[in-house]
C-alpha cells in the first residue's frame, strides 16, 4: 500500500458530511484467482463491501460496490458456491453484474490438434459500463478499480479524460503487480494485503433477501470455505462421535 495513506483500519477522523463518496468496482475473476493462489479457501468467502471499507481512508465513505463476474455451468458444485456467494454479497448491498461463458475451439497450428475451451463473456464490458454510467450519474468522487488486467486501461482512460475531477485509484489484487498501463493513468495505486482479506470475511450465515418475493433467507457458508479453526473443531467432534 502507498506510503502515508490513511486507510479505513487506522487513525484519523473527519465529519461525515465532508467525506468523499467512494465506489469500488471489482473484476471478479481477477480477484478470485489472486486469492485462490494463497491456497486458503476460506479467504474466498469475502465481504467486498467490508474490504472496500478496509482499503478506503477515513476521509471517504463507501457508497457503492459493484462486482462483475460470470457463472460457469461446467461444475455443479462450483456453480452452487458461486450462486451462494452472489446471494451473500447481495445481502451486503453489493451490486452484482453477471456475464456468462461460451464454449470455443482452440488448437495447435503445428500439429493440428483441437480442443474446447470456456471463455468468459461480458465481464469486462459490465465493469466498464458500470463505471461509465455511475460517473455520468455522479454517484462517486473516488473510483476504486480492483484489477490487475490491462484490458481495463481503456476504461481508466475514459474516466480520467471525461471526468478529470474524479479520482481514480487502482487497487491491485494480493500478490499481483500493478498493471503498468492503468498505473500511468491512475491518481494512486494500492495493493490488497492479506490482513485486509482476513479482516473482511462474510459471516457463517449471511443474510439475503429474495429479489422478487422479498422474503428474507440465510445463505450458509460453504463447508469448503470454513476457516481453519472451524475445521479443526469439526474434525475433533467427528473423532469423538466415532469413538
Amino acid at each position: 500500500m502507498s506510503k502515508g495513506r490513511e486507510t479505513g483500519s487506522g487513525g484519523g477522523w473527519s465529519l461525515p458530511f465532508f467525506r468523499k463518496r467512494a465506489a469500488f468496482y471489482y473484476d471478479g475473476f481477477n480477484l478470485y484467482h489472486a486469492v485462490d493462489a494463497y491456497k486458503r479457501p476460506y479467504l474466498k468467502w469475502l465481504n467486498l463491501k467490508a474490504l472496500g471499507r478496509a482499503i478506503a481512508p477515513k476521509s471517504e465513505v463507501v457508497k457503492r460496490v459493484v462486482w462483475c463476474s460470470a457463472f460457469s455451468p461446467t461444475h455443479r458444485s462450483k456453480l452452487q458456491r458461486h450462486e451462494d456467494y452472489m446471494k451473500a454479497l447481495q445481502g451486503q448491498g453489493v451490486i452484482c453484474r453477471m456475464g456468462h461463458f461460451i464454449h470455443a475451439m482452440d488448437g495447435c497450428n503445428s500439429c493440428g490438434h483441437k480442443w474446447q475451451i470456456s471463455v468468459e463473456k461480458q465481464g469486462d464490458v459490465n465493469l466498464a459500463l458500470s463505471i461509465a454510467a455511475d460517473a455520468e450519474d455522479d454517484l462517486f468522487d473516488v473510483c476504486y478499480l480492483v484489477t490487475a488486467d490491462g484490458d481495463h486501461a481503456a476504461t481508466a482512460r475514459y474516466l480520467k479524460e471525461r471526468f478529470p475531477k474524479k479520482r481514480l485509484v487502482l487497487v491491485t489484487p494480493p500478490g499481483r503487480y500493478h498493471n503498468r498501463h492503468i498505473e500511468r493513468i491512475a491518481d494512486e495505486c494500492v495493493e490488497i494485503q492479506t490482513q485486509h482479506l482476513e479482516a473482511s470475511l462474510l459471516p457463517e450465515m449471511a443474510k439475503y433477501k429474495q429479489r422478487f418475493l422479498g422474503r428474507k433467507e440465510v445463505v450458509p457458508r460453504p463447508e469448503l470455505y470454513d476457516p481453519p479453526q472451524v475445521r479443526v473443531k469439526s474434525h475433533l467432534k467427528l473423532i469423538v462421535n466415532n469413538g
